[in-house]
C-alpha cells in the first residue's frame, strides 16, 4: 500500500515535461517528501531532456529520495552517483536526437521526390494509389476555378472577395482537427483565406515542402516562421493543378505589386510614431475588433489621430465599420 504507481504519461514522448501529467505528479510528490525511492526501468521513461532530468536530480537530493533503475539504486546526494544518472540523462537525450534525424532525414528523401504525403488544400485529395489529384466534387472544383478566374480578371485579392460577396457565392474548406476531421464546410470568403489559396503552390500542380519552420516555445505552444523561397523544397509538375505554374508566378507577382508596404522600402523605412494615446488598444465598439490609428494632417502642421476599425471589411470586402477622431477620446482618457 506505500507503492504508488505512476503510469498515465504512457504513449506520450518524454522530450518535455509540459502536459505530462505523471511526471508532473512524480516530481511534486518528490518536492513534498512523500517519496523515499523512484523507481524506474530507465532514465528515458522518466525524462529525455536534460532541464527535467536534472530538476528531478535536484529536487529527490533535497529530498533524500533515493533513484533505483535495472542497473542498480543510486543516491543524487552522492558525487559518484550523481554523475552517472546525469550522463544517463545526456544518453537519453542523445538518444532522441538520433531518433529524429533518422525520422527526418526520411522525410526528407520523400521530400526530395516528391512523395511525401503532406495534408493537401481544399480541392486536391489523394487517390488509391496516394497520389495527388483535383477532388471528385465538382462544386469544389467549379469553385475554385471560378476563384482563380475572378483574381485573374480583378487582380486583387480585396476585389475577388467582393465579387463573392456580390455575388453570393461560397467558397468551400474542409476540417483539418476534431471528430469530424475531413468534412466540407462552405461559408464565405474572407480576404485572408484567398491569400492563402493564392501563396500554395499545391494549386499550381507543384510540391512543396518547408515553407515553414516551427519552433517550440517555453509554454509548450508552437511559433511557425515563413521561410524564404530559395529554402524550400519546391518541384513543379508534380500532379494536376487548378492553374499553370506561369499563371501562379505571375499571381505572386501581382499580389507582390499589390502589397505597397512589402519589402525594402518598409525594412528601410523608420518605425511609424505618432501622437495617438490608444495606439494598439482601443476597440470598436461596434464589433468588438481592435482599431488601428491613421492620422491627418490639419492647418499649423497639426496631426490628428483618427482610429479606424477596417479588420472586418479587409477580410470580407465590405465597407469598414467606423472611424472615429482621436482627439477627443485621446483627451478624456488623459484626463
Amino acid at each position: 500500500e506505500q507503492i504508488m504507481v505512476i503510469d498515465s504519461d504512457l504513449g506520450q514522448s518524454a522530450a518535455s515535461a509540459v502536459d505530462r501529467e505523471g511526471f508532473q505528479k512524480l516530481v511534486a510528490e518528490v518536492g513534498m517528501g512523500k517519496a523515499g525511492i523512484v523507481v524506474g526501468l530507465e532514465v528515458s521513461r522518466l525524462a529525455r531532456n536534460s532541464t527535467d532530468w536534472h530538476r528531478l536530480l535536484e529536487i529527490c537530493a533535497l529530498a533524500g529520495t533515493l533513484i533505483l533503475d535495472e542497473d542498480g539504486i543510486y543516491d543524487p546526494n552522492d558525487f559518484n552517483d550523481r554523475l552517472l544518472l546525469g550522463l544517463k540523462g545526456a544518453m537519453s537525450e542523445a538518444e532522441l536526437h538520433v531518433m529524429k534525424a533518422r525520422l527526418q532525414g526520411g522525410i526528407m528523401n520523400k521530400a526530395m521526390r516528391g512523395e511525401l504525403q503532406s495534408s493537401l488544400p481544399v480541392g486536391l485529395v489523394y487517390n488509391a494509389a496516394n497520389h495527388p489529384e483535383l477532388d471528385p466534387d465538382k462544386q469544389v472544383q467549379e469553385s475554385l476555378r471560378c476563384f482563380f478566374a475572378v483574381f485573374q480578371r480583378t487582380a486583387s485579392a480585396t476585389a475577388t472577395v467582393k465579387d463573392f460577396r456580390q455575388r453570393g457565392l461560397l467558397f468551400p474548406r474542409r476540417l483539418k482537427k476534431g471528430p469530424h476531421k475531413g468534412d466540407l464546410l462552405w461559408g464565405k470568403l474572407t480576404h485572408c483565406r484567398a491569400l492563402q489559396v493564392l501563396h500554395n503552390p499545391r494549386y499550381a500542380g507543384a510540391f512543396v515542402y518547408g515553407r515553414k519552420r516551427t519552433r517550440k516555445k517555453a509554454d509548450g505552444g508552437e511559433s511557425h516562421v515563413l521561410l524564404p523561397r530559395e529554402q524550400w523544397i519546391l518541384l513543379p509538375g508534380v500532379h494536376d493543378g487548378y492553374i499553370s505554374w506561369e499563371e501562379y508566378e505571375q499571381n505572386q507577382w501581382r499580389l507582390r505589386e499589390n502589397a505597397q508596404a512589402r519589402g525594402e522600402d518598409r525594412r528601410k523605412s523608420p518605425p511609424r510614431e505618432g501622437p495617438a494615446l490608444l495606439q494598439g488598444l482601443v476597440l470598436c465598439g461596434i464589433c468588438g475588433e481592435r482599431m488601428t490609428v491613421r492620422y491627418h494632417n490639419r492647418a499649423k502642421q497639426r496631426i490628428v489621430p483618427y482610429y479606424v476599425c477596417q479588420k472586418d471589411g479587409i477580410e470580407h470586402g465590405l465597407p469598414f465599420c467606423q472611424s472615429v477622431n482621436g482627439e477627443q477620446v485621446d483627451k478624456t482618457i488623459s484626463d
